[in-house]
């Protein structure tokens, strides 16, 4: 009897698909929404009056990223009231979603199926 196949583990799979794939690169695909994110928060009211409290006490970075990429997507909130969104090196975040390319692809389709809705 033929043994069955191995399946790929997740780190194999990661490692195999992360790299070939268009969505590895978060910045590269979404480079047109961080332009207007930063647009539209200069503007808004509900993040600006966030911006302006006293909550706020250091400054903080966050990131998203396709699995095995060394490019993020980082947003910026300063205790100085800016707040940015750019690309960059993941280790310059405090912490960073990581997901495979795959299931950023699905998250962000204009009408993301389940469970791509959101990430928690």
């Amino acid at each position: 009897m033929p043994r069955p196949k191995r399946q790929k583990t997740s780190e194999t799979a990661m490692s195999d698909s992360s790299s070939s794939h268009p969505w590895a690169d978060l910045p590269s695909q979404l480079s047109g929404a961080i332009e207007k994110a930063n647009k539209a928060a200069q503007t808004d009211g509900q993040l600006s009056s966030f911006l302006r409290t006293d909550a706020i006490t250091a400054s903080s970075t966050f990131g998203i990223k396709g699995a095995g990429s060394n490019n993020a997507i980082l947003a910026t909130v300063s205790k100085d009231g800016k707040f940015d969104i750019r690309s960059g090196n993941p280790s310059d975040a405090e912490f960073t979603l990581s997901a495979l390319p795959e299931q950023w692809q699905e998250f962000f389709k204009q009408t993301p199926v389940m469970p791509y809705q959101s990430y928690w």
